[in-house]
């Protein structure tokens, strides 16, 4: 089947800023970062990652789609491990999360509290209230914004700083689980978000503003990198000339 131009504009505007080519994953990917910044990525991937299920749940909230809510529940009960998925055994994501930054060497409950003691980054903190205010659009921008803008970004993302993190720093694959079912699951919940958001979007208005909204997940999600990239590794880099 011929892919629509609606989904071809969509694929177009998410790898026109795809987070994938940044120069936060460059360093990792080059084994450019170490485990101690790794550990920071996490307490900050912690506060963005785990609101995931509630946004969702704001989605479901209002949405009047049989379909998408079906959809919703599910990736809910991935997010919070009611359910297998990919051959993998049911567990928390951020739990797994929680697990890959402990061998880098961060104590659970402190990534946990950062947002008490003012350590979330203002970067990391856009995104968070950008996908808050999302998550209450209309369902077609909401499930363009979070899951095809970001969500879909995450199989490719970790396809090139997963195998580093066995061969340049050294981990186990029990410890990067996390990054393993990602690979998987937003594979699967990548294209659902596509084919939702083709449906539901069936004017020229709606689609409009699905491709708004993917622009701007896009952007949110390098400002956030960016503030990973300018507080770790470029103090790093200067030290370094």
């Amino acid at each position: 089947m011929a892919t629509s131009a609606f989904r071809t504009a969509l694929r177009d505007m998410v790898e026109q800023r795809h987070s994938k080519i940044h120069p936060f994953s460059e360093a990792w990917v080059t084994g450019g970062l170490n485990r101690q910044i790794l550990g920071e990525w996490v307490t900050q991937h912690y506060h963005y990652v785990g609101h995931f299920s509630q946004w969702c749940g704001a989605i479901f909230a209002t949405c009047q789609d049989e379909e998408t809510n079906h959809f919703l529940v599910e990736n809910i009960m991935e997010e919070e491990g009611f359910v297998e998925e990919g051959g993998f055994p049911a567990a928390k994501h951020v739990e797994l999360l929680l697990d890959f930054g402990e061998a880098c060497g961060k104590d659970r409950q402190a990534i946990k509290d950062a947002h008490k003691n003012g350590e979330l980054m203002a970067g990391l903190l856009g995104l968070q209230s950008w996908c808050t205010v999302q998550s209450t659009k209309p369902t077609h921008e909401a499930i363009a914004g979070l899951l095809v803008g970001l969500e879909s970004q995450v199989p490719q993302i970790y396809k090139r700083t997963t195998p580093p993190l066995v061969e340049k720093y050294g981990f186990s694959e029990a410890e990067i689980v996390f990054f393993r079912l990602h690979i998987v699951a937003d594979t699967e919940h990548g294209k659902r978000g596509y084919e939702i958001v083709e449906r539901l979007a069936n004017t020229e208005e709606k689609q409009q503003a699905c491709l708004h909204a993917v622009r701007e997940a896009t952007l949110m999600r390098r400002l956030y990198l960016d503030s990973l990239y300018d507080e770790f590794v470029a103090p790093k880099s200067a030290a370094a000339e």
